[in-house]
């Protein structure tokens, strides 16, 4: 009796070891796990995995959307499947795959496009639709906006304007929600999602976006567009839209700016460029230092810690710079490849500038050399910013040639090292080999005027 009692145990174990959930294959991921896993991956730039999870998910999302029977599939759905393939164009287009990404986007954009079906979502509660449609709105701008910088010409024009178009809807809506969300939070502490501040938060970010949609469509006239007949006045009505907005914006964070953040200058800057090309330099030194002035803490922060912060001694350079960086000055910077061309229209605006005792140009050089300084703390190992940083010294009033010298030949060294390496390598570098030739002997003989020069004023 006992032998089959044990048995019988077994023959029950056996069973639960083929049926039960101990033993048998795991649950699938929940779809919200697979795409929390998707956007780390895509934060760690670990692309190939980004894009097998993403791919899952679009599989997961397609699939409950055709199994609706009716072919509609749930909104929600199709909105997430949006958002899914425009995470896969922009890392598509990350690695070069441009039509890949264009398709992706395109895609997407069929999803978002018809708002009809999607207010049938929603019954009852206006603020819900509004919201949503908000989102929907913002949400396709962003995908026309890639589509604009994958594209050129007249077809990266037309795919900006409409992203323009769905930013505009995105503001009009938010400025009625706010509006009755004001009404109805007027002297109450009201938490929760759709809250004003949360919906301020909304409209101050469609607004940058806008901001830069309309930069973007100016840069167009500067550079692809440049030979329509409206050129120029195209331009500077996108420009001055694109102030306008700047200014609101700044106006709208101003007591909120601890909870939303700076803004990015993309409009100043874009205007400097502008005046540049207009032979009005004023103009364009103002608009550049106005720039800067939007980042200047930030820079002086970074730049303090490889000894470039202005008239500040030696000794306190370290601690004055981990105090800044204790309030997230660093932090809220405007992006690296931004900086770099602020620098380099400073530079530019300086040596257009024939007074040497202009106190504008001897600031505007010396911006110039904390914004680079604020490039060289973040990434050391680009030979560009060590070239114009012995630049920059050179334009300062009077010339530092001291400094100037350790930048550039720090740019040589750096240049000879990556010559050495091209040299060794196995495939056909001699375009690579042609550019850092001509970079070396630029630099070189920058650096035999400065000898010179020492020798002349002997």
């Amino acid at each position: 009796m006992a032998g089959g009692n044990n048995r019988k145990k077994k023959q029950h174990k056996g069973k639960s070891r083929k049926n039960g959930s101990s033993g048998g294959k795991k649950p699938a991921p929940s779809l919200e796990d697979v795409l929390t896993q998707a956007d780390s991956a895509m934060e760690m730039s670990d692309i190939d995995m980004a894009m097998k999870l993403f791919g899952y998910a679009t599989q997961v999302l397609r699939s409950r959307i055709q199994g609706t029977g009716d072919g509609r599939g749930d909104e929600q759905d199709k909105y997430t499947l949006a958002h899914v393939l425009g995470k896969m164009g922009e890392l598509k287009a990350s690695f070069g795959d441009v039509e890949g990404a264009r398709n992706e986007f395109l895609d997407a954009i069929e999803l978002l496009g018809n708002e009809q079906e999607a207010t049938n979502i929603f019954q009852g509660d206006g603020v819900e639709f509004n919201i949503s449609t908000a989102q929907n709105c913002e949400s396709k701008a962003g995908l026309y906006l890639y589509l604009g910088q994958l594209s050129t010409g007249t077809e990266a024009l037309t795919a900006l304007r409409v992203g323009v178009s769905e930013l505009q809807k995105t503001v009009s809506i938010l400025d009625q929600l706010i509006a009755s969300k004001d009404d109805e939070e007027n002297g109450m502490d009201v938490d929760g999602e759709l809250n004003s501040l949360n919906l301020k938060r909304f409209r101050v970010e469609t607004k940058r976006q806008l901001c830069s949609a309309y930069c973007s469509i100016s840069e167009l006239y500067l550079t692809d567009l440049c030979e329509e007949p409206d050129a120029e006045t195209s331009c500077e009505a996108a420009l001055k839209a694109a102030v306008e907005i700047d200014e609101s914006v700044q106006i709208e964070i101003g007591p909120h700016e601890s909870e939303i953040g700076p803004s990015p200058p993309d409009a100043l800057q874009t205007m400097a460029n502008l005046r540049l090309s207009q032979s009005r330099v004023s103009e364009a030194l103002d608009c550049i230092l106005k720039t800067y002035d939007r980042m200047k803490v930030g820079c002086e922060a970074m730049s303090s810690l490889v000894g470039l912060a202005t008239d500040v001694k030696e000794e306190v350079q370290e601690a004055r710079a981990c105090e800044l960086l204790e309030v997230d000055a660093a932090s809220t910077l405007p992006e690296y490849g931004f900086r770099l061309q602020t620098a380099k229209i400073m530079l530019e605006c300086t040596s257009l500038v024939d007074d040497e005792n202009n106190t504008t140009k001897e600031r505007c050089s010396e911006s110039a050399i904390q914004v680079l300084g604020s490039l060289l703390a973040e990434n050391d190992e680009v030979i560009e910013v060590w070239y114009l940083l012995g630049c920059a010294f050179m334009s300062c009033s009077p010339p530092n040639p001291d400094s100037a010298r350790h930048y550039w030949e720090n740019a040589i060294d750096m240049l000879t090292k990556a010559k050495e390496q091209l040299q060794h390598s196995n495939e056909d570098v001699a375009c690579e080999l042609e550019v850092l030739q001509s970079q070396l002997e630029e630099v070189t003989n920058k650096l035999e005027e400065l000898g010179d020069d020492e020798m002349e004023t002997k």
